[in-house]
């Protein structure tokens, strides 16, 4: 979070009609404009004058335009890189205007999955240049799942000849019901079209990670465990407890079928992934999954059973636990700290696990208030693969029973909930999309712009500063920016 002082500047700074005049999105929390405009002519970037202030927070900025120049003050590089997104967003000419800003969260993201369907370099790093006009430094890269292994292992080739490719994938038909109910009921089958080899070799990944941080943007890669790990069992059926051979699953859901906590040679087949991942991405994270991981299989298996006893675990949940904490810990010891979805709470996890609450913000005020940093993505409203509630989409959506509108998901706030001693432990945010749903990078940007500029602003501009008739404003712009300059498939705003 920005310091208690500069948010005492920046509180109510912008007015509503500021809101809706200064085109930038995300809104900057203290704008006071000027007379006159600065003509940007020739390369007019390579002419701002730049100075460091070691008092401005990380990733904030202040700078002044006059008709002459354009001075930019910064304690980082983040924030030099943000004061020039601002002003590409202010337009040509650049009204004259002096702006002081910084982040309200220091965790400012988008989950990006090719676990389910795959989307390649090209549309990865369109979404990462999205991702910076919108000040977004974080991208959640989700790399394995029931349906796919998407990451190249050295050490294990198996994962990505086997576990990246299925025999097909879930699409949707429509049956209709009988005459007197004309309402068609959708259902889902599988295509038995065969679905990859899909998967990011390791220079795939080494380029990508620096084509995002010269965006500033760290990737945080999740490598699932215990669950969504049939594509791996397909390809090392002894990872499992039952040592039975699968086939990456050919649908969407929940398997019971999971990496065997048990035992010592998954343990360590799951230490040598993490290995190489550690090797691949330098951020400060990784991401270990934990979220619906059935432990109906660990029930019978003699190895999980004889581990909980051997440690004196409470059950099924309590090797769950163990598992979290091992990889904590042996993550901690790479300079790494690991994320969990919130039901690794319930394995009593350390404090310094952190916790992305998900189902909800009830994971992320219960880790605030033991200690533990949190992320909040609920699904209400954070889940972008929801529906829009627009008049017209032409796409499939999951449906948790609410629409993620526009104005829904302008309405989040990540510290809804947390009392205001615990704030520090609320990280930040991001918007979700899984894609169970979603087969093309066309699709995908439609569903995540401009819902993800709606979360943008929630996660940069303090509360005060934001203003809904002014953003609907700003977003027209940007929108109409994305579409023609950066050839993004925006959905529409209503």
């Amino acid at each position: 979070m920005i310091s208690k002082a500069f948010a005492a500047v920046a509180a109510g700074a912008v007015t509503v009609a500021a809101s809706a005049s200064i085109g930038v999105v995300p809104m900057p929390n203290k704008v006071v404009e000027k007379e006159g405009v600065f003509k940007c002519e020739g390369d007019w970037v390579a002419k701002i004058e730049y100075a460091s202030d070691a008092a401005i927070p990380p990733e904030g900025y202040r700078l002044d335009v006059t008709p002459e120049r354009i001075s930019v003050w910064s304690s980082d590089d983040a924030g030099r890189f943000y004061a020039v997104q601002t002003l590409r967003q202010l337009g040509n000419p650049i009204q004259c205007v002096e702006i002081e800003d910084a982040p309200r969260f220091k965790w400012r993201g988008l989950l990006f999955d090719d676990g389910r369907h795959f989307f390649g370099k090209e549309t990865l790093m369109k979404t990462l240049d999205a991702m910076a006009v919108h000040k977004l430094n974080t991208l959640h890269w989700v790399l394995t799942q029931d349906q796919g292994w998407r990451i190249e292992i050295k050490k294990y080739p198996e994962l990505t000849r086997k576990g990246s490719v299925r025999a097909g994938s879930p699409k949707p038909v429509v049956l209709r019901t009988p005459q007197d109910v004309p309402e068609p009921n959708t259902h889902w089958v599988n295509n038995h079209i065969p679905y990859g080899p899909y998967f990011y070799t390791q220079d795939d990944i080494r380029e990508i990670v620096a084509y995002a941080a010269a965006r500033h943007i760290t990737i945080i890669p999740e490598i699932e465990l215990p669950g969504h790990s049939v594509a791996a069992l397909s390809a090392y059926p002894w990872l499992g407890c039952t040592g039975e051979q699968f086939e990456p699953w050919c649908r969407w859901g929940v398997s019971e079928h999971i990496y065997c906590g048990g035992n010592d040679a998954t343990i360590k087949f799951l230490e040598d992934v993490m290995d190489e991942v550690c090797e691949l991405f330098p951020g400060p994270f990784i991401h270990i999954g934990g979220d619906e991981a059935p432990k109906t299989v660990w029930a019978t298996c003699p190895k999980c059973q004889k581990r909980i006893a051997d440690l004196g675990l409470k059950g099924e949940e309590g090797l769950q636990g163990w598992m979290t904490d091992h990889f904590t810990k042996y993550l901690a010891a790479k300079g790494k700290r690991a994320i969990g979805w919130d039901e690794v709470l319930d394995g009593d996890p350390g404090k310094d696990t952190i916790i992305m609450s998900w189902r909800g913000p009830q994971g992320g005020i219960k880790a605030a208030s033991r200690g533990n940093d949190a992320v909040m993505c609920p699904i209400d409203p954070c889940y972008i693969d929801n529906p829009q509630g627009l008049e017209e989409d032409p796409y499939e959506y999951i449906n948790y029973g609410f629409q993620a509108t526009l104005e829904r998901c302008y309405g989040f706030n990540p510290t809804a909930g947390v009392p205001e001693s615990e704030h520090s432990h609320i990280l930040g945010g991001q918007g979700n999309n899984w894609s169970e749903y979603t087969w093309s990078g066309s699709e995908l940007e439609w569903k995540i712009w401009p819902r993800m500029s709606a979360l943008a602003e929630c996660l940069w501009t303090e509360p005060a500063n934001k203003d809904w008739s002014g953003f609907k404003v700003r977003i027209a712009a940007l929108r109409r920016r994305m579409i023609r300059e950066m050839h993004i498939n925006c959905a529409p705003l209503q």
